[in-house]
């Protein structure tokens, strides 16, 4: 085979796998809701790392046991709230943004794809998810004396 042929190979293996996870996430599958208390568990005092399908972006997001919430992408920080609604819905509000809610499903592979309630779309999925606020996105309060202004 010659080089730009094995090349052409390779290059559409490492997309096929890069996008597989997309493809399987892609179809909303009623009986893969995450629910619950999975949900809740799923959510509660841990950082989510994930993919924006519709806009092409990373962000990492940490939602603290208080229900204050952080994100990060490549436009910079958000901080707002997070709560479930009924049994299948995460919910956020940012101020800079708006209100909102989204559906979670488990994919085959075992990432949580993200969907709009409204025309029932994938528009995130999830990278990795880990324990506690591992970017560390939760602004630290400031101590006595150390607001501005005061020295």
């Amino acid at each position: 085979m010659s080089g730009s042929i094995t090349r052409l190979i390779m290059l559409a293996a490492v997309a096929m796998a890069t996008l597989a996870p997309l493809a399987r996430a892609a179809s909303l599958d009623p009986d893969r809701f995450i629910e619950g208390n999975q949900l809740r568990a799923l959510v509660t005092d841990r950082t989510w790392y994930g993919w924006s399908v519709t806009g092409q972006y990373q962000w990492v997001e940490y939602y603290s046991p208080d229900g204050d919430a952080f994100y990060r992408d490549d436009k910079g920080f958000l901080a707002g709230t997070w709560w479930l609604r009924g049994e299948r819905e995460i919910c956020f509000d940012y101020p800079a943004l708006s209100t909102f809610c989204f559906a979670a499903h488990e994919t085959p592979s075992g990432q949580v794809a993200i969907y709009d309630l409204t025309d029932e779309t994938l528009i995130h999925i999830t990278t990795r998810i880990v324990s506690g606020d591992a970017e560390r996105l939760r602004p630290v309060p400031l101590g006595v004396g150390d607001e501005v202004g005061q020295e």
